[in-house]
């Protein structure tokens, strides 16, 4: 989405960079409910990922995995795989591990073995915050880059992330940047909680959190957007040059 994308950035500083849409998403082929679990999602991209490394310019430190939500549950699995090409770091946003019960039941309730989808009206209410941290027209502009969610993965980011997410961090062995919002509805978003969650990727030899004090769940497309895109590639390059 023109100004609030981390492609055009990286491609303006001169980064490598490659968006994968995960399985049920865009392009990418559909699987069977029984085949979207978060692991089966990290295999695929660490399958991919192999496949994409092997054609990477010889100068090319090696790579760093930026992901959002239910994407960045996915990319703590795929870390915690410890992949055979060369994983630099993992820059994780709009995650945690401590759902309000209300989403946890508002998803149960939705049809089985059919997307979600939200309506402009939830997307405001879920996705954003305050007036005043986002452009009048950022719900319109942002459309094209919506669609429906497997209702699958709602169910697992509420359901069992909670219960895997102690296992799964531990087992990461890469840098960690986790950026958080204040007004990020989607989780029981407190200092409790979140140093809970930081503090379980024991095996990481850093993680760098910050909460982003004007912005809701999807942090990119707030005005400090650019502010987090910022952070994301600066500790790209850390990850890569600062070793």
């Amino acid at each position: 989405m023109p100004g609030h994308s981390l492609l055009d950035l990286a491609e303006a500083t001169d980064f490598q960079v490659i968006a994968l849409n995960r399985p049920g998403y865009r392009g990418s082929e559909r699987i069977p409910a029984d085949g979207i679990t978060f692991a089966d999602n990290a295999e695929m991209l660490d399958r991919a990922i192999d496949m994409l490394w092997r054609r990477a310019p010889d100068q090319c430190p090696g790579v760093v995995v930026i992901a959002h939500s239910v994407g960045a549950a996915i990319a703590v699995h795929l870390a915690a795989r410890h992949p055979h090409w060369p994983l630099l770091g993992v820059a994780l946003n709009g995650l945690i591990d401590s759902p309000p019960q209300r989403f946890v039941d508002l998803f149960h309730g939705t049809p089985p073995g059919q997307p979600v989808t939200f309506t402009p009206e939830q997307r405001r209410g879920f996705m954003y915050g305050p007036n005043d941290t986002i452009d009048p027209d950022i719900i319109q502009r942002a459309e094209p880059s919506t669609e429906p969610a497997p209702r699958e993965e709602l169910l697992e980011i509420n359901d069992r992330w909670p219960a895997d997410a102690p296992g799964e961090t531990a087992r990461v062995t890469v840098p960690i940047h986790c950026a958080l919002a204040r007004f990020d509805v989607l989780w029981e978003m407190n200092r409790a909680n979140i140093d809970t969650f930081t503090r379980r990727f024991t095996s990481a030899p850093s993680v760098e959190t910050t909460v982003f004090p004007r912005s809701g769940h999807n942090i990119d497309h707030h005005r400090v957007g650019r502010e987090l895109h910022l952070r994301q590639l600066a500790f790209a390059w850390q990850c890569a040059f600062d070793r």
